[in-house]
């Protein structure tokens, strides 16, 4: 399996079969390997370079920190899980660990040590008939979200050890197959005012860095939002290889990218605060898929019966968006079709009088919540040559959401 420095996500659920399925009939994921056990269930899932776990307990665990003789508690695939902390977790389904490959497993531990954070499962390997890996597991700032450590450099299988290779996996093809090719960055909802906290927390524990979604963002306030309905504050970070000894890198278009969203104060049921109290508090919102071309990706989504949250229909009649969407070359009609937004970016560094030729843009589409809670969801994003994340489409976007969490609440009521 080709990987890059993010590994796998985990969602953990209490039915894995149900979850396994929606990812494969609407999202076309394909199921490639497994993982059964006393305790628990663990599911592979593929698109691409995606890669999700999925696990799901077979009973409800309250472990004590002294139960040493517990095989589940240790397990470092699936200790996490049954950890006393994530009880609260067990009736719902969340995306609780996201999984990162290191080169050097005790210098990074060492980093998150040194930076104030919490070691759950101290650097141990794992072996089968493939190889050794060595494994590590550490609690981040946000939420109730992990991230597991993983150095396989002398690991030949597919997966991890312990896992075997699901009977189809070799016929079967994903519905989507080159349409999905890997994650282009993870959201995460984080409580008022934690922001600054959680840069901080990555930028020792896990030598990322901070970057500016536009040229309009203050690096101390970050990209603020703030509309009718909708006030929020938006930050970003990315790996930076500062050190040998930090995450590996993999190409630069598929580097870790980290989206961290708060509501502004004053702010009633918006969709951040809407999330913090169906989650149960911050956590991963959504996970953003790189698509090459987002049409097709739309498309193979709906045949498969994915909802998506539609913009709002004034978005394709702006007379500036109008002119945008033509200057680029697209067709206003077929994007709209689509439910597509738009958003070019502006090289303030390198402006020539052929600048209009080489347009730099996104374009974005987000689905519904996957889940029954209005929790986490999945972007569409298709970038050509823009590395930001839409600033002219955020307030779009999120606008289009907040529409569909109140339609939702009002039919639930």
């Amino acid at each position: 399996m080709e990987t890059g420095s993010l590994h796998h996500v985990e969602i953990g659920t209490t039915d894995g079969e149900a979850v396994v399925g929606l990812l494969k009939t609407k999202y076309g994921f394909r199921f490639t390997a497994q993982r059964t056990c006393s305790y628990c269930k663990q599911w592979v899932l593929e698109a691409g370079k995606v890669v999700i776990l999925v696990t799901e307990a077979t009973s409800k665990f309250h472990l004590e920190e002294n139960d040493v003789e517990n095989v589940s508690y240790n397990d470092p695939l699936f200790n996490v899980w049954s950890n006393p902390e994530n009880n609260r977790f067990y009736d719902e389904n969340t995306v609780f660990n996201i999984a990162l490959k290191v080169t050097d497993m005790q210098q990074v531990v060492n980093n998150v040590i040194e930076g104030g954070g919490v070691v759950v499962t101290p650097p141990t390997s794992i072996k089968d008939e493939h190889g050794e890996i060595d494994i590590a597991v550490v609690k981040s700032c946000i939420g109730n979200v992990y991230h597991t450590l993983l150095s396989y450099h002398k690991y030949s299988g597919h997966f991890l050890p312990g896992f075997t290779i699901a009977e189809n996996t070799v016929i079967e093809r994903e519905r989507n197959y080159g349409l999905v090719t890997h994650i282009d960055h993870i959201a995460f909802v984080c409580d008022q005012g934690s922001t600054p906290h959680i840069l901080k927390w990555y930028e020792k524990c896990l030598c990322m860095r901070r970057f500016l979604i536009n040229s309009n963002e203050d690096e101390d306030e970050g990209f603020l939002i703030s509309d009718t309905g909708i006030g929020m504050r938006i930050k970003a970070m990315e790996y930076w290889k500062c050190s040998e000894t930090g995450l590996t890198s993999g190409n630069s278009k598929e580097s870790i990218r980290f989206v961290l969203v708060e509501s502004l104060k004053g702010q009633g049921a918006n969709q951040v605060n809407i999330f913090l109290e169906d989650h149960g508090g911050p956590g991963v919102q959504h996970m953003g898929l790189y698509t090459p071309d987002i049409r097709a990706a739309i498309s193979s989504f709906k045949d498969g019966g994915a909802p998506f949250v539609e913009p709002p229909q004034a978005y394709y009649e702006d007379e500036l968006k109008l002119a945008e969407m033509k200057r680029v070359g697209f067709c206003v009609e077929e994007l709209m079709s689509c439910g597509v937004l738009l958003d070019t970016e502006a090289d303030v560094d390198q402006e020539t009088e052929n600048q209009c030729e080489n347009h730099r843009y996104i374009l974005q589409k987000f689905t519904k919540p996957i889940f029954s809670r209005r929790t986490f969801f999945l972007e569409l994003i298709q970038r050509v040559g823009a590395q930001g994340f839409g600033a002219g489409n955020i307030t779009a976007l999120w606008r289009a959401v907040q529409a569909n969490l109140t339609q939702h609440k009002n039919s639930s009521s």
